[in-house]
């Protein structure tokens, strides 16, 4: 090799060499100004009825944002565990939440409200939200801003509870007794008719009934097929007591301060006509389909008799009492829905 070709083939070394340290010492790429990508993680299972719209939402808020805000949802257990979401929500880990409402009352006491105490939210949708733009909106969502959380929307899921049971309840008296799961002040209210309730995650529903572990569960409509636990139960216990049963989604603050107001807009839009609508409607339109499926399904279907009805309402309303007199912003509440629906 001549002299001049070996220093042309160094200057070539050195000058591949000058371009790859040049590239190990740039910066990463900055992110694209504007754009966004949210995780939004549920407290309920893939499978439940009130997930599912969840993926419309997504897919309505990238869809309207024009890609510049995606959200990957996450089903319960696959970051955070059933019922531990809102303490990571407000640290940032994950900057949405999906859940029931009143799965955290233990942090912030007048939850147990926002999934409805028993026999809270009655009448029709625009009742519902009646209720809540008289005053119950704004006291949850004071309460959410302790945690560093914006509240973005409760959302009914139509009549609860739907009582799937492997024992006959055909009666009050038939409830002596009974391992029922429920959340919140359904719990209180199962005790006070003599069965024994405890909380566990939807996603263990079919198990512990299979094994009978509970006696019976408590869920929004979609149990019985989505969550198949028509496979598990004997008899669908009616009649609901509630007209509505509610979902939450809620923010990271600042995950949402972070947002321009136009995205802002796409994502309380999206939450309300794409999320809201559709869980809604779901649920309206399941209680018709597992009602008239019980013979193919196999179960049987038992109504209590309205004088016992009557007398779990009762016990229902000193519950209401009892809790006013324990949270002061459970008797703010109560005193609102009383006051919307005209009771003393």
């Amino acid at each position: 090799m001549t002299r001049k070709k070996l220093l042309v083939l160094l200057g070539s070394v050195c000058l591949v060499l000058v371009m790859v340290v040049m590239a190990c010492a740039a910066p990463a790429p900055a992110p694209t100004p504007g754009k966004f990508s949210w995780r939004l993680h549920s407290d309920f299972a893939a499978g439940a009825g009130e997930y599912v719209p969840l993926l419309d939402f997504a897919d309505a808020v990238f869809e309207r944002s024009g890609g510049r805000l995606k959200i990957d949802v996450l089903p319960g257990d696959s970051v955070i565990p059933v019922g531990e979401i809102l303490v990571p929500l407000g640290a940032g880990t994950v900057e949405m939440m999906h859940t029931a409402g009143g799965y955290y009352e233990g942090i912030l006491p007048v939850l147990v409200m926002e999934g409805g105490l028993p026999c809270q939210l009655m009448g029709d949708i625009d009742a519902f939200n009646g209720l809540l733009d008289a005053g119950l909106f704004d006291l949850f969502s004071e309460a959410y801003a302790t945690q560093n959380v914006h509240y973005l929307g409760l959302y009914s899921g139509s009549a609860y509870p739907c009582v799937m049971s492997t024992v006959p309840i055909r009666s009050l008296e038939d409830w002596e007794g009974v391992k029922v799961r429920g959340f919140g002040g359904w719990l209180k209210l199962y005790n006070k008719m003599g069965a024994s309730g405890v909380w566990i995650p939807s996603g263990e529903m079919y198990m512990s009934m299979k094994l009978g572990t509970i006696d019976a569960c408590t869920w929004s409509v979609d149990g019985i097929r989505d969550l198949k636990l028509y496979e598990v139960m004997g008899y669908l216990i009616l009649p609901p007591l509630s007209d509505h049963i509610t979902d939450v989604i809620a923010v990271n603050m600042d995950a949402w301060e972070a947002l321009p107001d136009d995205l802002k807009k796409v994502v309380k839009e999206a939450s309300d006509d794409v999320y809201g609508r559709i869980t809604y409607s779901k649920m309206s339109s399941e209680w018709e389909m597992v009602l008239g499926l019980a013979d193919a399904l196999g179960y049987e279907i038992f109504t209590l008799p309205d004088a016992d009805v009557e007398k779990i309402r009762e016990m229902a309303f000193e519950l209401w009492d009892e809790y006013a007199a324990e949270v002061p912003d459970v008797a703010k509440g109560i005193q609102i829905t009383k006051d919307f629906y005209g009771i003393q």
